[in-house]
């Protein structure tokens, strides 16, 4: 029988941080527009956990997390911060990714027969510098490593060029869809980031757009890039979530200045996309911890170095 192990409810994460996640079930009551107030019926989503006696206490355990949070401390937290707290909501600006993928396929057909760039209906966030002055940034990272780039270059030259540019720029915008930025181009890829003011909505939107990102390559830049004549990509993606902080950069005898971003959080997520075979999408442990149970229904647990990132016993998870 597996272990449950009891947690409290501001245990620390991996970076010293005290975030937890608590899913619920809703039901919206009533609403009222002149007062813009709603009352809202939760319970703890059964999907995510079941009511257990645990040495005499009633708990609910977090069947995916394997933890436990008694009763009365879910009822404490939610008298603490759910009466009259305001709601935000950062969706993605595109409501399907397959949908999209579809859309963005027949603007690509046009542009490489010969037509102007048409830019998608829906509207990307425009491209914002991270700033993470703060030691309380938190920010999501994703790698994007395109594989045998450099082989393809050598084999395709230019055409390989042509289609790189392709690619950026469509899952660039994608980025914008999911309120993220890019941070930086590889020459073979790139790294974005998400930083949101609410962390459950900008985690779930970390891995809504890393699978999107795999979506449109496959079902709109790939199949037109083949149209074309050029050469079709592979990549793998890698994601993960913690604290970041800018770090400027000074060297006086030359007159140099720079900065750049301190973040164990960055560094997992370029190792763990380093682990990631062709087509698959890896996330770390920190990211899976703080997902909605929609999207650790569609994790799966796969064996990883945990040396190679620092941590004992960290996990990461291909999500489909």
């Amino acid at each position: 029988m597996t272990e449950i192990k009891i947690r409290k409810w501001r245990d620390l994460d991996h970076e010293g941080r005290a975030r937890c996640r608590f899913d619920f079930a809703s039901e919206v009551l009533s609403t009222d527009d002149e007062t813009q107030t709603a009352q809202i019926r939760l319970e703890p989503d059964p999907r995510r956990y079941r009511l257990d006696l645990i040495d005499g206490e009633n708990c609910y355990v977090d069947k995916f997390l394997n933890t436990a949070i008694p009763e009365g401390v879910v009822f404490q937290m939610m008298e603490a911060h759910l009466i009259g707290l305001p709601l935000s909501y950062g969706p993605p600006s595109i409501t399907s990714s397959s949908e999209y993928a579809k859309s963005r396929r027949f603007a690509l057909k046009d542009e490489l027969d010969g037509a102007p760039y048409s830019p998608p209906t829906e509207k990307a966030k425009a491209h914002e510098e991270l700033q993470a002055n703060s030691v309380d940034s938190f920010i999501s990272f994703l790698s994007i490593d395109i594989l045998g780039s450099t082989a393809l270059q050598q084999a395709y030259g230019g055409k390989f060029d042509e289609a790189y540019q392709i690619f950026l720029r469509e899952l660039s915008t994608s980025v914008g869809h999911f309120h993220g930025s890019i941070l930086n181009v590889t020459g073979d890829g790139f790294i974005a980031y998400i930083d949101m003011p609410r962390f459950t909505t900008q985690c779930d939107n970390t891995v809504d757009l890393g699978l999107t990102l795999l979506r449109v390559l496959q079902d709109a830049i790939n199949p037109s890039l083949k149209q074309a004549g050029l050469p079709t990509l592979r990549i793998r993606v890698g994601a993960d979530v913690g604290k970041a902080v800018r770090r400027n950069i000074a060297v006086e005898a030359t007159n140099f200045r720079s900065f750049d971003f301190g973040s164990a959080a960055l560094n997992r997520a370029v190792k763990i996309e380093q682990a990631a075979g062709a087509g698959q999408f890896l996330i770390g442990q920190a990211l899976y911890e703080l997902l909605h149970v929609f999207w650790l229904e569609r994790c799966q647990l796969i064996p990883f170095s945990e040396h190679k990132i620092g941590l004992a016993e960290y996990k990461s998870y291909l999500v489909t």
